[in-house]
Parts: structure tokens; C-alpha cells; sequence
């Protein structure tokens, strides 16, 4: 058995990537942080006219491939949340109550052409993402005729994901969780892995005691165990993307949280004091992992479910 993508989907992650390097994503994400969301949400609409946003529900390696590409670049937007209440609306599409069937008749073909959309599960996921730029949050506020809390917000480890606290259930909250842990841990791949592709690059260039510090042993040990925790938790990423059973949808998402999270602190560690400054690109990519590390269910509330489940 062959576990790898196709012909067909590289090249669709290729143009994903392809896309996202020129429209530069470290820098929208940037100038999200500061205010402006225009850089992001003309790369959201570039990402929806090849098609990624009309995914949901049918192609869901596809969806990963995308969402790591995605993470790798450091794209802002509630990417997870919006994909995952167009993965639940396409399954009420097949079944389920009447208002759901009605909403989701609504929402998807708004959400495959590009509208923003973001959620919250109380009580595993009690804060929506970036209310202030979604067409639909859900579950929906009694005071907005598009479902969205008004503007108050707590902080968030990422600038670019301001949280705000939600109650009530959205439809179909199991199917959402799932979705929305699933795209998160792909994003986290991605993540991962630009700060790792950073730190490599930097260990060849920095010199210590006359010698890059990439030739000494201590650093090319910490290199090589995040790059294998990177590469054990993308197969589960795609095993669960394959048969979206919650239990591996569970494995997926803890793992994906180490990995990249040990990407981060061996980036940090390597780094030095340049890694925490603004100016570097790490530390948007740090600041995104480790905000992601819990959202839609931390590590350990994975790893409860799972042994639950078995």
C-alpha cells in the first residue's frame, strides 16, 4: 500500500504553495497583528478561486496538503474554523434536521466562493477566532443578524487570532470539533516545519568558536528530533484525514501539537535572543504554534479521548 499523495494532489499543494509564497504570508500575517487584514484576506480569496475552500466535506487530504501549506507559510485567518463548519454543513447537506439542512443550503456555496466563517465548541473550544472579519460565527449571538458576538475579545498567544468567548452549541458541535482539531493539526505540520527549515538554515550560517554551530553534535541532535517528530505525526495527520474517525482525528492532533511545538523551542534554543524578536520571521511562526498547541483540544485532552476510545 502506497501512503503518499498523488500526482494530482502535489500538484495541487503546489499551487497552494505556490500561491501563498507570493502573496507573503509572514507579512499579512504582520499586518493582521497590527490591524490591517487586507494582505490576509486577499490571500483568503486567492486560496478560494483555486478552490481550497470548496474542499470541505469531499477532499479532505486535499484540505490537510493545503492547510499545511497554509501553516508553513504563516497565512492568518480562522482557516480551521471556516473549513471545518463547511466540512459539518456538507455533511447536513446528506441528512440531519430541517433549520440545519436550511443553513447549510445557505452557507455552503457562500463559504466554497470565500465568505469567512469561524466557530467555538463550549466547552473543549469555548472562543471563537477572529469574529471581527466572519460573515458567520457560530453558535449565532441573538443580537447580530450574522451570528457574530460583538467585538470584545481576550488575548490571544497570537496577535493575529483574537478570541472571543461564546456560549451555546452550533449545529452539528462533534462534527465541527472534529474537523476544526483535524485542520489544526495539519496547519501545526506546517508551522513546524517552517521553523524548523529556519533553524537549519540558521545553524549552517551562525558561527561559534570558528565552526557553524550545525556541525556540532548537541545542535544536529536537537534538529533531527524535531524533524522526526514532524515526520511521525504527518502520517497520522493524513491516516485520520483518510477515515475522519474521531479516535485518530485525536492521535493526529496531539502528536501534530508536540511536533511542532518541539520545533519551536529547539528553533528558540538555537536561535538564541534573535528568535523572540518581532523583526524575525520565527517568531510568528512560534507565536501561531504555540496558540494552536491548545486550540481545539490540547494534548493531553486528545490523548484522554483516544485511550477512552480504545
Amino acid at each position: 500500500m502506497r501512503f503518499a499523495l498523488t500526482a494530482e494532489q502535489r500538484e495541487f499543494r503546489d499551487a497552494v504553495d505556490a500561491l501563498l509564497r507570493d502573496a507573503g504570508g509572514i507579512a499579512a500575517a504582520r499586518a493582521w497583528a497590527g490591524g490591517d487584514t487586507k494582505p490576509g484576506l486577499e490571500i483568503w480569496r486567492g486560496l478560494a478561486a483555486i478552490g481550497v475552500h470548496s474542499l470541505a466535506g469531499e477532499y479532505p487530504v486535499e484540505l490537510c496538503a493545503a492547510m499545511e501549506r497554509i501553516g508553513f507559510h504563516g497565512a492568518p485567518g480562522p482557516y480551521a474554523e471556516s473549513l471545518a463548519v463547511a466540512t459539518a454543513f456538507a455533511g447536513a447537506a446528506n441528512g440531519g434536521s430541517e433549520d440545519a439542512d436550511s443553513l447549510a443550503a445557505e452557507w455552503l456555496p457562500r463559504l466554497a466562493a470565500g465568505a469567512v466563517a469561524t466557530v467555538a465548541v463550549p466547552p473543549e473550544a469555548p472562543y471563537a477566532p477572529n469574529v471581527d472579519v466572519a460573515e458567520l460565527c457560530l453558535p449565532a449571538a441573538d443580537d447580530s443578524p450574522v451570528g457574530c458576538p460583538g467585538s470584545s475579545s481576550v488575548a490571544s498567544l497570537d496577535p493575529t487570532r483574537p478570541l472571543s468567548p461564546v456560549t451555546g452549541e452550533p449545529p452539528h458541535p462533534a462534527a465541527i470539533f472534529d474537523a476544526a482539531a483535524l485542520y489544526t493539526a495539519a496547519q501545526l505540520l506546517g508551522l513546524g516545519r517552517a521553523a524548523l527549515d529556519l533553524t537549519v538554515a540558521y545553524a549552517k550560517q551562525r558561527v561559534q568558536f570558528g565552526r557553524p554551530i550545525g556541525e556540532y553534535q548537541a545542535v544536529k541532535h536537537r534538529l533531527a528530533d524535531a524533524h522526526t517528530g514532524l515526520e511521525f505525526a504527518r502520517p497520522l495527520v493524513f491516516a485520520a484525514a483518510l477515515s475522519f474517525a474521531s479516535s485518530d482525528i485525536s492521535a493526529a492532533k496531539a502528536a501534530a501539537s508536540e511536533a511542532a511545538y518541539q520545533a519551536a523551542r529547539t528553533a528558540l534554543q538555537i536561535h538564541g535572543a534573535i528568535g523572540y524578536t518581532d523583526e524575525y520571521d520565527l517568531s510568528v511562526h512560534f507565536k501561531k504554534i504555540r496558540a494552536l498547541y491548545s486550540a481545539w483540544g490540547a494534548p493531553a485532552f486528545h490523548r484522554g479521548r483516544l485511550l477512552a476510545a480504545l
